[in-house]
């Protein structure tokens, strides 16, 4: 492979990415800390490189079983795949071989580390279950963005996969409290994928991808993400009241909701059925989904400094 195809196989990866499954990831580990688990740096960075090397799989295979989809589709950087497979096609293979490696060397990793910590082998779901949505996303004869579940898969991976990882890793379980924690995170990742479904429209029905706004048009898609952010930060605003994960006071996490839930609500005022128009709202949107996550991680982060 020369500099040039390095290159191009390299940016197949989406590194940059890897953030949206960081994210939620430490967000759970670090509620777990702060309810009272207890984990080593180590522990942390061994458990969440079972869900990286799953993550990054997803990119390769994604973008391979996409390859002929994605020849209709523009890049942008919030959405249409690397855009490298159909300019590239001869890096097909080393891509579908990436995806395996990376699939294998998460299980391994998952399977050593439920090992060395001596966890619940239930801890391996996770690895598996990340790895075969990632890859049944797209594959056939599965291919759930094809059977019309892409949204479904996305919320369980933004909701509960990822960050279910960070919790498990940090306090060995699940319970009710991560549950809780969860609801507003998928709600969340259904307004990241809606986002990146926008620009895609026309590209999508062309390559025969129905997705949800594929199907129903950007208007539905600005209106379903300004519902899903308010149900989000109303679930939010229910747990800061009543307490539910005391002793962390979650009014900070409400109030923080408040930024991708306001970027929902200007993106709907301003919904477009056109491509163009939309195309700066849905990036919005996506900035807003950063932000959220980023103030949550760092104010959990502040909170288990003081302790």
């Amino acid at each position: 492979m020369d500099t040039r195809a390095l290159a191009e196989f390299i940016r197949l990866g989406r590194f940059p990415f890897l953030i949206s499954g960081f994210i939620p990831f430490a967000a759970g580990a670090l509620l777990a800390l702060l309810l009272g688990a207890r984990f080593t740096p180590v522990q942390f960075v061994f458990g969440y490189a079972a869900m990286a090397a799953a993550h990054l799989s997803v990119h390769y295979s994604n973008d391979y079983f996409d390859a002929d989809a994605d020849r209709f589709v523009e890049t942008t950087a919030i959405s249409g795949g690397s855009g490298v497979l159909p300019k590239n096609p001869h890096l097909k293979p080393a891509a579908l071989a990436a995806a395996v490696t990376l699939m294998a060397a998460s299980l391994l990793i998952g399977y050593a580390f439920v090992t060395v910590y001596t966890y619940p082998a239930i801890f391996l779901v996770f690895g598996i279950a990340g790895n075969l949505i990632g890859w049944f996303y797209t594959a056939p004869p599965v291919a759930l963005v094809y059977r019309k579940l892409g949204e479904v898969a996305n919320m369980i991976t933004f909701g509960l996969l990822m960050p279910g990882a960070g919790y498990f890793v940090a306090a060995g379980t699940l319970d009710l409290t991560f549950f809780a924690f969860a609801l507003p995170l998928a709600l969340h990742g259904l307004v990241f994928n809606i986002s990146v479904q926008i620009p895609d429209r026309e590209g999508d029905i062309a390559g025969g991808k129905p997705t949800l706004v594929a199907r129903k048009g950007r208007v539905f898609g600005f209106g379903l993400i300004a519902v899903a952010a308010s149900l989000a930060t109303a679930a939010l605003v229910v747990s800061a009241l009543t307490g539910a994960f005391f002793p962390v006071d979650f009014r900070p996490v409400a109030l923080a909701s408040l930024v991708p839930l306001g970027i929902a609500v200007w993106g709907f005022l301003h919904r477009s059925p056109d491509r163009e128009p939309s195309l700066r709202y849905a990036t919005a949107n996506i900035a807003g989904y950063f932000i959220f996550q980023v103030l949550v991680v760092g104010y959990f982060a502040f909170l288990a400094f003081l302790a």
